[in-house]
């Protein structure tokens, strides 16, 4: 059997949070999805706080990063937040999945803020690049970006073409 690249348990570590939600992250469950013992795993990762670590990192690459330098490819203010807000139109239960799991661990709340702390410096800076007003930026980032949590957290979530028209309100 082929050896597991880091990118794919980090790839599968995520697909099983999505799906059944941070207590499905033992190693066990993560070896047996992959159809691998621990061996392999120790592998990639020292123990399970290290992998944890990586695998939020990776989050952070794949799921705000990308996004991020996805919207700096356009030249102008407005296209660069239309481009993040257009990420943002299909819900994500990962990131449900990730923001919950903040709730119970110090070191994915830790990740997680600097993640959210992240995203709203970019939101506030295009605005700002848009309607050079400190106040408003601050206040229509901080409004943008819950808008899209807490799409993510109605039953059923709101997302593509209604979420869309909610953003267009704002």
């Amino acid at each position: 059997m082929a050896q597991l690249s880091r990118r794919r348990w980090l790839e599968e570590g995520l697909s099983l949070l999505e799906e059944v939600g941070a207590e499905a992250l033992p190693i066990e469950s993560l070896t047996s999805r992959l159809g691998v013992t621990k061996g392999p795993f120790s592998h990639h990762s020292n123990h399970y706080q290290d992998f944890q670590e990586r695998l939020l990192s990776f989050w952070q690459e794949e799921g705000t990063l990308r996004i991020l330098q996805w919207a700096e490819q356009e030249a102008k203010p407005p296209e660069k937040l239309a481009r993040v807000i257009r990420a943002s139109l299909h819900s994500s239960r990962l990131d449900v999945a990730l923001r919950g799991w903040a709730f119970h661990d110090d070191q994915v709340r830790v990740h997680h803020l600097r993640i959210d702390q992240q995203r709203l410096a970019y939101l506030e800076v295009v605005v700002f690049a848009i309607r050079a007003d400190p106040p408003y930026a601050k206040l229509l980032a901080r409004l943008l970006s819950s808008r899209y949590v807490g799409s993510q957290h109605i039953i059923p979530s709101i997302e593509g073409e209604e979420l869309g028209a909610l953003y267009q309100l704002v």
